[in-house]
């Protein structure tokens, strides 16, 4: 039928055609991934002006006055449904972001050399364990909370055959280089700036020029990108109640508006009492919400939907999912129950 065939696959419809109406649980919990990213913007950005002002101005302005600063600004932004609009400041805040991660590399490194120009003593000198290394397994799902939902899309994208075959391959190289690059600038700049390094990154950089430059182009990286991180989620609870995209009255309008203004608000008052917890947010959220989209929903699906696999391949599948509940249920119970050890205020 034309409606099992849409023009583009997505991940929610490959959950909808295998799980049925259980499928509304991979979509709410793509649109809780979404919001959470939003939920560590609202703590981030704060932060990272709290450092910058007390450098600058020598001001100690609290972290939640620049959270309430910064509802102000992105609340209008969520208000845009032309996500079109957002192109140029996605590209601006894309740049940002380089130079972001050029400078952080470039300082530690710098810190290193001035100090005694060994990185690779400094390395081998990092403690092998941590009294938080459970914050890490939920930490490095959230992290690549948009892979496993974008590449079916991704996929179906490439427009010739040939090309799309390559797709796994080009993917595999892709996501590769990506870790490699995060290991090495994780470890680089753990070694420079040591164990008092806080989740938010820029806001742990030594004091100067460099390092407030960093922290307000993060910033306002952030506050550029926080509309297109809402857009995908708000989306999915409008249309759960019914309000689909192309009713442009201007009481619905009104009614939108009205509802993303009150979500970016919860989420703003979230942020208040978790302003000292982001590391502890990241990792709930990536074990809670990350790993079940990860590694529950897609072997489950893959055995529903591909029905000619062998018995090894389907019992792969029901072990990588029972696995993935494994992780889902240990992360997130550690990462509650030690949720003081987490705190960097």
């Amino acid at each position: 039928e034309e409606s099992l065939t849409p023009k583009m696959l997505t991940f929610p419809e490959l959950a909808r055609r295998a799980l049925g109406p259980w499928s509304i649980f991979v979509t709410l919990g793509i649109a809780s991934m979404q919001y959470g990213v939003c939920l560590t913007y609202l703590i981030f950005v704060p932060q990272n002006l709290h450092e910058s002002t007390r450098v600058l101005f020598g001001l100690d302005i609290d972290e939640r006055s620049f959270l309430v600063g910064m509802l102000l600004v992105v609340i209008p932004l969520c208000w845009i449904r032309d996500i079109r609009k957002l192109t140029t400041t996605n590209i601006l805040a894309t740049f940002l972001i380089a130079y972001g991660l050029v400078s952080v590399l470039a300082i530690a490194l710098h810190q290193t050399w001035s100090q005694d120009g060994n990185l690779v003593t400094n390395i081998s000198n990092l403690p092998a364990w941590n009294d938080t290394w459970y914050l890490f397994v939920g930490t490095s799902f959230f992290v690549f909370e948009g892979s496993i939902t974008l590449l079916v899309p991704l996929q179906e994208a490439v427009y010739s055959r040939e090309d799309r075959e390559k797709f796994p391959s080009a993917n595999n190289v892709t996501m590769t280089c990506i870790v490699a690059f995060y290991i090495i600038f994780a470890i680089t700049c753990w070694s420079s700036f040591g164990d008092g390094m806080k989740t938010a990154l820029t806001a742990s950089l030594p004091e100067g020029a460099l390092s407030t430059s960093v922290q307000f182009a993060y910033s306002l990286a952030v506050i550029l990108t926080f509309p297109l991180q809402a857009f995908p989620a708000l989306e999915v609870t409008f249309d759960f109640h019914g309000n689909q995209v192309g009713h442009e009255d201007k009481a619905t309008i009104r009614k939108r508006n009205f509802a993303s203004a009150s979500i970016v608000l919860l989420l703003g008052m979230i942020a208040v009492v978790s302003i000292n917890y982001l590391g502890n947010v990241v990792s709930l959220l990536g074990s809670f919400v990350g790993i079940p989209i990860a590694m529950i929903c897609p072997p489950l699906m893959h055995n529903k939907l591909v029905t000619n696999t062998s018995r090894g391949t389907r019992a792969m599948n029901i072990f990588v999912a029972f696995l993935g509940f494994l992780a889902t249920i240990g992360a997130s119970f550690t990462t509650i129950i030690s949720w003081d050890k987490g705190a960097e205020g």
